[in-house]
Order: C-alpha cells, then sequence, then structure tokens
C-alpha cells in the first residue's frame, strides 16, 4: 500500500470528488435538513451529489480544493477558502442544474441558512482562511485519516500561505470532539432557525504556528 499523498485537486476530478463528499455528509444534520425542501424526499442523494460537485468545481477554479490520495483513491477534502463567494458564483458555476431537484425560492432558503452559520463564525473571532468543508472517504472514516490530513496536508499548505488563524464550523456533536482533538479552540455555540426546525452550530479557530 501506498504513502498518502497531498495535494492539490485537478478540475477533471470535481465530480469524483463531489461524490466522496456527498457520501461523507450523506447523514450529516446541516445537510439532511434540506431533504424535505426537495421536489421529492428520493432526490437527496442525487441533489446532494450535484450540489458538492458543483461547490467543489467552484473551488478548484477560484479558491483551493486539497485532497489525500492513497493508491489513485481519493481518501479525504479540504475545501478552503481566503475569501467570501456570492450567489452569482454559484449561478456561474452551474446551480441551475440543481433546480430540477429543487425550487430557487426553497435554494435560496438553504444557502441562507449557510450564510448566517458563516456569519455566526465572523462575529465569533477573527481568522484569515475558512475550512468550508473536511470529508473522509466514507470507506475509511474513524482511522485517523482525518486527523493526518489536517495535520500532514492541510496545515502545512495554509502555513506556505502565511496562514495565521484557521475558523471553521461544525453542526454536530462527533466532530466538536474532534476538532478539540485537533487543537482547535471553541469560540463560540448558537442554535439555527430554519423553517420549523433547528440545528447547532459550533464555531472554532485555530492559531498555526509558523
Amino acid at each position: 500500500m501506498e504513502k498518502i499523498i497531498y495535494r492539490k485537486a485537478r478540475i477533471d476530478e470535481f465530480q469524483k470528488i463531489g461524490k466522496v463528499l456527498a457520501d461523507a455528509f450523506m447523514d450529516y444534520p446541516f445537510t439532511t435538513l434540506i431533504k424535505d425542501d426537495l421536489k421529492k424526499p428520493e432526490y437527496y442523494p442525487a441533489f446532494l451529489e450535484l450540489m458538492d460537485s458543483l461547490l467543489t468545481k467552484l473551488y478548484i477554479k477560484g479558491e483551493t480544493c486539497l485532497v489525500a490520495e492513497q493508491d489513485g483513491e481519493i481518501m479525504a477534502v479540504a475545501l478552503l477558502q481566503q475569501k467570501d463567494f456570492t450567489i452569482l458564483s454559484y449561478l456561474l458555476n452551474g446551480v441551475i442544474k440543481l433546480f430540477r431537484y429543487i425550487t430557487p425560492r426553497k435554494l435560496l432558503k438553504y444557502l441562507d441558512l449557510v450564510e448566517r452559520s458563516e456569519q455566526h463564525l465572523k462575529k465569533s473571532g477573527n481568522f484569515d482562511w475558512y475550512l468550508m468543508m473536511l470529508g473522509v472517504n466514507a470507506s475509511c472514516q474513524n482511522q485517523g485519516i482525518g486527523s493526518a490530513f489536517l495535520q500532514e496536508g492541510v496545515e502545512p499548505y495554509l502555513k506556505t500561505k502565511g496562514c495565521k488563524r484557521l475558523g471553521l464550523i461544525t453542526s454536530i456533536d462527533k466532530n466538536v470532539f474532534f476538532y478539540k482533538k485537533n487543537n482547535f479552540t471553541l469560540l463560540d455555540f448558537m442554535m439555527l432557525e430554519y423553517g420549523t426546525k433547528s440545528i447547532g452550530n459550533w464555531a472554532f479557530v485555530k492559531i498555526l504556528d509558523n
């Protein structure tokens, strides 16, 4: 078995990476919220895979997408950014394709939830890079790959870019333990409302020593 390598993703990989992310986040509270807003609940897996593929393409082209690869298989993915994206960025990168699964109004409702969760982090602390997503291949979770990717792939890359403070948000207890274990500091917690539902939102930051 070859050693895991960490590298930037290629544009021709965006669909493959999108599937890895969709499988990793299939049961994630922040994404399952949208299931009832789809035209049909059974569209959820296809919708999530398309949404994550479009998001990956956006990051490869405009920001940073890092992968952990072993024996030709993508083991983990990190989407990182320095600046904010606008709704226009999504539209220019094919989000109209999502409308086969969801109405524009309900998609905007979900994007508003994403924006409110990110604003929570911005109000809680200063950071110069943002970890939008960190996903581990569903076939190899709970094997230390996520922690190794952070420590050996993501953080060294960010240090070369002059990153001092890495911020992120999560909406699940298990990830709270994971990020604390990896020396992230919990800044704040709040509940976010989404229609008749609500979801937890934990804001974290890590100071990177250069």
